[in-house]
C-alpha cells in the first residue's frame, strides 16, 4: 500500500502520463511504474494462473459467504452499464444494472455451463480449419506501458478524474481495435473491474476480486458498425501467476455474410451454414474443413445426438452427410468417411477426415481411380 503523500505523487504522475501532453521523463515512468506495482490491495494474494479457464478450471463461487456480506457488496457495488467517466459524472445517478452483485459472478458462470459444449467444438473447430481467430496469450499485461495516443490519454484521464475508482488503480492493459482495455478496483480493492472505452465514456465490467481471482472476467463492445455489419470486440480479463491482470480479445462480426460471430468466406456459405443448422445442427459448430472444387466441406455438431458429422454443400436440404460419437473417434482415432456420386462426371469422391491423438482434423479428398482432389489441412 502507499501512504497519502505516495498517493498524490502517483496522481501527479499519472496526470502527466495520460494527459493531453504526456510530459514524463525516464525518470517519472520508472517511478510511477514503481508506484503503480506497490499498489495492491490488502490481504489480496495473487492467483496461480496462467492460462484460460476451461469449464472445468473455473472456481465455483464461495458458498461460505454471509447473507451480511452478500448485502455488503450488493451494496458496494455500482453502476454496470455504460459509465460517464467525465470529472462531472452524476455519483447521484446510478446505473440500473448492479455490478459486483452476488448473482453477477453466478449468472456469468452459469451462462458458461450452458454453452460450454459450443464453446469446446469451437476451439476443435480452430484446431480443423488452422485459423487463429484473434486470441492474444494470457501474459499480456501491464508489465509494459501502453501506448496510447492524446485522444486515448484524455479518455484514461478522464477515467482517472471521475474519482469512481480507487487512486492509482486505472492501469491501461491494451487497446486493440482501437478501444482502451484496463483494469482497475474499487472500495480499497475488494472490487475490481474491466473497463473498454472507445470514448471518454467506457464499459465497465466488475466483480469481487476473490472472485475474479477464479473466473476471471468479460467485457464486450461494438468497436465499428457499418454497411450492415457490426465488428465486436470481446474482451477476457485473469490474473497471471504473479497477479498482474492480463487480457485476451476476439473479434466477432455480425451481419449479411457472417453467422453469430462467425464469418465464411461469402453470403453463399453464411446461406448455406443457416440452411446446414435448420436441419438440427448447432449453427456456432459449423466449419469450412475444406473445398471438393468450388463445394465446401463441413463439420458440425449434431444436436440431437451430439455427434461429430461431415458434410458435403448444403446446397439443399438433402445434403450428403455422415456423423458419428466425438469421443469414440478421438479414443481409437478413427476417420470419418463420406462417399458422395458427382452427379456430373459419375465419379465417387471420397471424403475422409481423419482424427489425429491431439484431437484435431484433416481433410482427405480422393475419387475414383486414385486422383486426389485439393483438400483443406488442419494439421
Amino acid at each position: 500500500m502507499l501512504d497519502a503523500d505516495e498517493l498524490e505523487e502517483l496522481r501527479s504522475l499519472q496526470a502527466r502520463a495520460y494527459g493531453r501532453e504526456a510530459s514524463l521523463t525516464d525518470a517519472d515512468a520508472v517511478r510511477l511504474r514503481a508506484l503503480e506495482e506497490r499498489r495492491v490491495a490488502p490481504g489480496v494474494e495473487p492467483v496461480g494462473l496462467d492460462f484460460a479457464p476451461t469449464a472445468d478450471t473455473v472456481s465455483p463461487p464461495d458458498r461460505g459467504e454471509s447473507s451480511d456480506d452478500a448485502g455488503s457488496a450488493s451494496a458496494e457495488a455500482e453502476d454496470q452499464g455504460v459509465e460517464a467517466a467525465a470529472p462531472d459524472a452524476a455519483e447521484g445517478h446510478p446505473s440500473p444494472v448492479a455490478e459486483g452483485s452476488p448473482g453477477t459472478g453466478e449468472s456469468a458462470r452459469s451462462l458458461w455451463r450452458a454453452h460450454w459444449r459450443p464453446a469446446v467444438l469451437a476451439v476443435a473447430a480452430l484446431l480443423i480449419v488452422g485459423v487463429g481467430v484473434g486470441w492474444l496469450l494470457f501474459g499480456r499485461s501491464a508489465a509494459t506501458p501502453v501506448a496510447l495516443s492524446a485522444q486515448q490519454q484524455e479518455w484514461q484521464s478522464a477515467l482517472i478524474a471521475g474519482g469512481r475508482y480507487d487512486p492509482g488503480s486505472v492501469r491501461a492493459l491494451a487497446v486493440e481495435q482501437g478501444a482502451v482495455i484496463s483494469a482497475a478496483t474499487k472500495d480499497d480493492g475488494a472490487i475490481t473491474c474491466l473497463l473498454v472505452a472507445t470514448s471518454a465514456s467506457a464499459l465497465p465490467t466488475c466483480e469481487r476480486t476473490e472472485t475474479v481471482e477464479g473466473s476471471g472476467l468479460f467485457g464486450a463492445v461494438t468497436v465499428e458498425s457499418k454497411d450492415d455489419i457490426r465488428r465486436e470486440l470481446n474482451v477476457q480479463m485473469m490474473f497471471t501467476a504473479s497477479g498482474e491482470p492480463a487480457v485476451s480479445t476476439y473479434t466477432a462480426e455480425y451481419g449479411p455474410g457472417t453467422t453469430n460471430g462467425v464469418t465464411y468466406a461469402n453470403a453463399g456459405e453464411a446461406e448455406k451454414a443457416k440452411r446446414i443448422a435448420a436441419q438440427g445442427f448447432e449453427i456456432n459448430s459449423l466449419w469450412v474443413i475444406g473445398y471438393d472444387g468450388e463445394v465446401p466441406v463441413w463439420t458440425g455438431m449434431a444436436l440431437e445426438s451430439f455427434q461429430t458429422c461431415l458434410m458435403y454443400d448444403g446446397s439443399d436440404d438433402l445434403f450428403p452427410r455422415v456423423c458419428a460419437d466425438a469421443l469414440t473417434l478421438q479414443e481409437q482415432s478413427a476417420t470419418l468417411v463420406l462417399n458422395v456420386v458427382d452427379e456430373e462426371s459419375g465419379e465417387v469422391v471420397r471424403l475422409e477426415v481423419p482424427t489425429w491423438s491431439d484431437g484435431s482434423s484433416s481433410l482427405m479428398i480422393t475419387r475414383e481411380g486414385g486422383a486426389d482432389g485439393a483438400g483443406g489441412d488442419g494439421r
